[in-house]
């Protein structure tokens, strides 16, 4: 029986160009690779194009997104500090991860990646082309011998003139939409017949989108940015990446009826020298796009760092006797009745944080854990001090001199909404590289390449016809139609009622006669 030829042994015979040559098998190299005397076969080639080193990268990225994705990314060092500690928060400075789509390890991945598909492409793409446009028609017996199906179909008496069979073979053949060349050696006539050549690109497509989905990548990584900012409502903001300004107009929650917030949107103006230019509400995945810039909506809090209102109340701590209760507006100096006293509201933090070392006063996060406020106190014009007064903690007085007991004694807060704004130039390039990146999966799972060849022999009145063929995918459903075409060309040469002989690999056998003796 003759031994088949492997699909590596198939492959390589493709890459030698030596499909149909008589001669002995190809030899693969012992890691499985088709040898070739091409650069493309250089160990650096196979180790930079290999599969481990893609699923490494891609679970490296992978793993590193993570971090981009619950590490909110371009807030300034202060907010990593204070929000996640002095344990952590310089570690995340000091490997970029507030930024990491930007660090030079997560760009350097990128490439290896891009690189790792460039490998691909260039090691098997020639291959693929030479294989499709380069393919021998006039094959050996041997070489038709050796395919995954093999078919050798002996006519006894031809039902059609024997110059007339290769056009009825080449027709059956087209009929299945199968591309047909023919050639004629001597008294034969050699065919050869392929189908689905756009399957065979697929995975390549697939491979090229992958580039130009890394290229994406990487040009958003090298020349694009995402920031943070936090904006109150009436407020106008400089924006000097667009050059115009930004206003909140109105900063709204919805909440459910159990009190979780349900929605939340800000109503902007895009504005330069005084003129709206776009107005836009945006909401959560509905951001505002303007000049190649966006604007998301990220998050939304209390101002960690600024007060609406405070309510203050004095008291007298000699005479113990309870002077009245105020409401002091943010930088706003507020006469106290029946006290020789102005009270100036200058600053709040959200969480109380003092640093000893260089007696700055800061807050530890934006939840109002510790809400302290400072005050400006005045007294006939003079400033006679600076206190803080602290909302968990009322007893602790820092302004010893003065004979009043001051009691923070509540806030209003301004609610700010988180905007992120990005610049991503790759995005359309990774836009394309998704749809190619579809259509190569689409032509790779859905059409086949398939090759068949023939050669026509005819003796006397008789006719030898040998096929030999095979599919780079679905194995079974090629081997069914190939019985169909054997079938199809047997009953159309064969005159009714007159058996012919199969001969497959060697071994002879009888048709069976379907009419009863």
């Amino acid at each position: 029986m003759t031994e088949r030829y492997s699909p590596e042994e198939q492959q390589a015979l493709e890459i030698e160009g030596t499909s149909g040559v008589d001669g002995g098998r190809p030899s693969p190299t012992p890691s499985g690779t088709p040898s070739s005397p091409v650069m493309r076969d250089h160990i650096l080639i196979r180790i930079l194009s290999s599969l481990f080193l893609a699923i490494f990268l891609f679970l490296t990225l992978a793993f590193l997104t993570i971090f981009g994705t619950f590490i909110e990314q371009g807030r300034s060092p202060s907010f990593y500090l204070t929000s996640y500690g002095p344990k952590w928060g310089p570690w995340i400075l000091a490997f970029k991860i507030d930024n990491i789509y930007h660090s030079w390890y997560y760009t350097t991945l990128l490439s290896l990646l891009c690189v790792n598909a460039l490998s691909c492409v260039y090691r098997r793409f020639p291959v693929t082309i030479r294989s499709l446009f380069k393919e021998r028609v006039n094959v050996s017996k041997d070489f038709l011998k050796k395919q995954k199906e093999y078919r050798e179909i002996a006519i006894h008496k031809v039902s059609v003139p024997l110059q007339a069979v290769p056009e009825l073979v080449t027709n059956t053949l087209k009929s299945r939409r199968y591309k047909v060349k023919s050639v004629n050696e001597g008294k034969e006539t050699a065919i050869f017949a392929h189908k689905g050549v756009l399957g065979r690109i697929g995975s390549h497509v697939a491979h090229l989108s992958v580039i130009v989905i890394l290229a994406g990548g990487l040009l958003g990584s090298l020349t694009g940015f995402r920031l943070f900012g936090t904006f109150y409502v009436n407020s106008t903001t400089y924006i000097p990446q667009g050059g115009w300004d930004l206003r909140v107009n109105r900063f709204s929650i919805v909440h459910y009826k159990n009190g979780m917030v349900k929605s939340y949107k800000s109503d902007v103006d895009i504005l330069k020298d005084g003129k709206v230019l776009t107005h836009k509400i945006i909401r959560v995945n509905h951001p505002l796009e303007f000049q190649g810039l966006r604007f998301y909506q990220a998050s939304f809090g209390e101002a960690p760092d600024r007060l609406e209102k405070a309510h203050i109340m004095v008291v007298d701590k000699i005479k113990k006797k309870f002077i009245g209760k105020f409401f002091l507006s943010w930088d706003k100096a507020t006469q106290i009745p029946n006290t020789p006293y102005t009270l100036k509201l200058v600053r709040y933090v959200s969480d109380f944080a003092f640093d000893p070392k260089t007696g700055a006063v800061f807050t530890q996060s934006e939840k109002p854990k510790n809400p302290a406020i400072q005050l400006e106190v005045y007294q006939d014009g003079k400033l006679l001090g600076s206190p803080w007064l602290f909302y968990n903690f009322p007893q602790v007085q820092v302004l010893k001199s003065v004979p009043e007991f001051f009691i923070f004694g509540g806030y209003k807060a301004p609610f700010y909404t988180g905007l992120e704004l990005a610049k991503d130039p790759g995005v359309p390039v990774v836009w394309t590289g998704s749809f190619l990146l579809v259509g190569g999966l689409f032509l790779s799972s859905f059409i086949y390449h398939r090759k068949i060849w023939l050669r026509v022999r005819p003796q006397g009145e008789s006719l030898s016809l040998f096929v030999g063929g095979f599919g780079h995918k679905d194995k079974i459903g090629f081997e069914r139609e190939f019985e169909a075409i054997v079938a199809d060309l047997k009953t159309a040469l064969s005159p009714p009622d007159v058996p012919e002989t199969e001969t497959v690999s060697g071994a002879v056998a009888q048709r069976p006669s379907l009419s009863s003796s």
